[in-house]
């Protein structure tokens, strides 16, 4: 096309400027796409995951050192049963035939194993008076 001669649409363009507006439209796309696809926010991984990993035992005794750090015995006992619910355990509260809080999850891992992991908080009115978890693994 000659410059000064109508376009495709009437208008008056250069030789190669839809060609060149097609590239750059692409480009752009270009680096929509890489830029969506590098920048998107992974999925964040739960705090129970780093348990699951561990396998039955070391659960159990990473949570117990965990609790341990973060609640000392004779630390109030409402702060520990919240961290174990925002894990995801089920927590029962102290009944008049037993002193003591009890937590439990059950889940499946990635090889479809059943595992579940418990802590029990003794107390004595609103303070920690022990901390005991296990877990168990079970199937194949």
């Amino acid at each position: 096309m000659i410059e000064g001669e109508a376009g495709a649409g009437g208008l008056p363009l250069q030789a190669g400027t839809l060609r060149r507006a097609a590239l750059l439209g692409g480009a752009i796309l270009a680096a929509v796409g890489v830029v969506a696809w590098f920048g998107s926010a992974r999925e964040a991984s739960s705090p129970l995951e780093r348990f699951q990993r561990l396998g039955p035992a070391g659960a159990a005794a990473e949570l117990k050192a965990e609790l341990l750090r973060d609640f000392p015995l004779g630390s109030p006992v409402t702060p520990a049963i919240q961290r174990l619910q925002g894990l995801g355990l089920g927590c029962t509260p102290p009944s008049p035939t037993r002193a003591q809080w009890d937590c439990v999850l059950g889940f499946r891992t990635d090889g479809q194993r059943s595992r579940q992991l418990r802590a029990s908080l003794g107390v004595a009115g609103d303070r920690i008076l022990s901390i005991e978890t296990s877990a168990e693994g079970r199937g194949s």
